[in-house]
């Protein structure tokens, strides 16, 4: 899935819930509600794996309504909007308003207890994001990293009626972790670190990218456009910078790896 831009204003809401018993308003009037792999509003999902792919499953969603589903870090405050969310593939799911009321739906998204962090609605200039531990320790036993947010969407973002929110807890890894690595192949050869190929603008060359981890890497680019095996430059002058992530695992730590290519006529 591409990622959208998504409006997350839902600092009016108490999330603090995450960390205690909060008092939820009103849920929409028609009976609406989501769970995640059975659970209720702000029970944690826990035990989970390094990555698995959990089922949203939604009732009672009225006509017009559209939801997010994101994985993210909680902020230090929880009652902010999250900042840092996974939009790696297939963990980030969107249910687009239909127009008429849907009885039951289930939304699949993956949810990675590693991940590289992006803020899914900047207010400014895009950031640089982070690698994202869930399984860090906040401080707080009753507390989580990381949770699922379940939102509507659009004019819905601010509406609390539709917020869920998951806190997600995962099994541990071994102590003894590898970092995870890249190789870039151009053409059918190898990039070697520290080289910036030349790309033409419109040519479509044959290009991959495999981890030692063997999990399939999230690629994304600017100046280039990747698609089907293949990146195409999109301007004959400046540079094109990969951008290549992975989840981490059990063994291995989370990926960031940029690559850049000069652009030519």
């Amino acid at each position: 899935m591409t990622r959208r831009s998504i409006r997350l204003a839902v600092a009016a809401v108490a999330v603090a819930g995450l960390t205690g018993t909060v008092a939820l308003p009103a849920m929409a009037s028609d009976g609406y509600d989501a769970t995640v792999a059975g659970q209720s509003n702000f029970r944690p999902l826990v035990n989970l794996a390094t990555s698995s792919v959990q089922s949203v499953d939604v009732v009672n969603l009225p006509a017009n309504v559209g939801l997010y589903v994101l994985h993210c870090k909680v902020p230090a405050d929880p009652r902010q909007p999250p900042t840092l969310c996974d939009a790696s593939d297939r963990a980030l799911a969107y249910l687009p308003a239909g127009g008429v009321a849907t009885p039951a739906v289930s939304i699949p998204i993956k949810v990675n207890g590693e991940f590289f962090g992006t803020d899914p609605n900047p207010t400014a200039a895009p950031t640089a994001g982070a690698s994202v531990d869930c399984r860090a320790d906040t401080g707080n036993p009753r507390a989580t990293a990381c949770a699922v947010y379940v939102l509507g969407a659009g004019r819905d973002s601010a509406n609390p009626a539709y917020l869920r929110v998951f806190p997600t807890a995962f099994l541990p890894v071994s102590a003894q972790r590898r970092n995870d690595s890249a190789i870039v192949t151009l053409d059918g050869s190898t990039v070697r670190r520290g080289t910036t190929p030349k790309l033409s603008a419109d040519a479509k060359v044959p290009f991959s990218v495999t981890l030692a981890s063997g999990l399939t890497p999230s690629v994304s680019a600017d100046n280039c456009s990747i698609a089907n095996g293949k990146i195409t430059a999109l301007t004959n002058t400046g540079t094109c910078i990969v951008r290549i992530t992975s989840t981490g695992g059990r063994t291995y730590k989370p990926l960031v790896k940029t690559q850049v290519f000069r652009l030519r006529k």
